[in-house]
């Protein structure tokens, strides 16, 4: 087995991991939308929590096994490169900035026992603009791997392929923009 086959292993594992952990965001900001209970809550957190142990270092073996597979065969200066790289960036700043702030007084406004959760709690927790981040860049990294498929050399094809992934996340998510949803709803 030669070092690049072994890197290419390596970043279909990263691979793996990242979507799994973004998988898992995904379904427990859909669930936490439709939790009325403390309990309920704590359980779809819980998910939450896990998802980024496995999503973090899946992005890290990502970048380092992408980085050398990269540098061996000298495209690090093909479009579809730079904007993976940028998107990466825009996807950390989604989770850092927007997505984790969002999470944090979720979970400071729980109360200790399992009673129906007060008002502005649940209007915290229906905030569409959490599963519009997580879907956003669910569906920025899916386009990432569309670029790493099909290679395209200009900066600004890939850029604009990245922009319709965007555009997919936000279609995604279109439908928690006007309803609210129930507990009964799946």
């Amino acid at each position: 087995m030669n070092p690049y086959a072994l890197a290419l292993f390596t970043h279909f594992l990263g691979l793996i991991a990242l979507f799994v952990g973004y998988g898992l965001e995904w379904t427990a900001s859909s669930l936490l939308r439709r939790s009325t209970t403390s309990h309920q809550v704590r359980s779809w957190l819980r998910i939450y929590r896990l998802s980024l142990p496995i999503s973090g270092p899946g992005l890290l073996v990502l970048i380092i096994s992408g980085g050398y597979m990269a540098s061996v065969t000298g495209s690090m200066r093909q479009g579809w490169i730079s904007a993976s790289l940028l998107a990466i960036v825009l996807a950390l700043g989604i989770g850092f900035v927007f997505i984790l702030p969002r999470i944090r007084p979720i979970r400071a406004a729980l109360p200790e026992a399992d009673v129906t959760l007060p008002d502005a709690t649940l209007t915290r927790m229906q905030d569409p603009m959490l599963v519009t981040l997580i879907r956003v860049r669910f569906l920025l990294a899916l386009g990432i791997v569309f670029l790493m498929t099909a290679k395209p050399q200009a900066l600004s094809t890939s850029l604009f392929l990245l922009l319709g992934a965007v555009v997919i996340g936000l279609l995604c998510a279109a439908t928690t923009w006007t309803t609210r949803p129930t507990a009964e709803s799946t």
